[in-house]
């Protein structure tokens, strides 16, 4: 159930990357015409809308890429350790990366909450008008969606193959 609805999850994030790039395209491309092409308007809420979009981009980008370990893995040693040596220190690894990860989630939500309530939710856009809060609240957003991916990989890591081994007479 856990991981369907994580799967979900990741499934929306995704279609918000696709709706948050059409979106960046499309202001992007209307700005820079804007410039060069004198019967296209210069639009100012175009800067507001890039803005807006490459920041959640970099959250939502982000959010996937801890999903697959994508971002926040590199192999030092490659092949040149013996098997025994490599599972420690993958170990040692995992225990490294679980604890790294996880503080910078967690200040990501506690900190990012607060960032959002004392900042976000008092500034107003001047262009639009738009309450800020919806460009703050990317920041606990990531943390909480980082939270729920870290904690199915630690579950996947350390119960999920251990269930498997034994299942299998290893």
């Amino acid at each position: 159930m856990f991981f369907r609805f994580v799967d979900l999850y990741e499934s929306l994030i995704k279609k918000l990357i696709i709706l948050f790039m059409y979106i960046l395209l499309f202001s992007l491309t209307l700005q820079v015409s804007g410039r060069y092409i004198n019967f296209i308007p210069r639009y100012l809420w175009t800067l507001e809308a890039v803005n807006f979009s490459l920041i959640w981009l970099i959250f939502l980008g982000s959010i996937t890429g801890l999903r697959g370990r994508k971002h926040f893995f590199v192999d030092i040693f490659g092949e040149k350790m013996s098997s025994d040596s490599r599972k420690r220190l993958e170990k040692l690894f995992n225990v490294s990366y679980f604890f790294a990860v996880g503080s910078v989630t967690l200040v990501f939500i506690f900190y990012g909450y607060q960032y959002f309530v004392d900042w976000g939710l008092i500034q107003r856009s001047e262009l639009t008008g738009m309450n800020l809060g919806w460009v703050y609240v990317s920041v606990p957003f990531a943390g909480i969606s980082w939270l729920i991916f870290l904690v199915e990989d630690f579950y996947k890591t350390y119960f999920l193959n251990r269930a498997f081994s034994k299942r299998q007479g290893r």
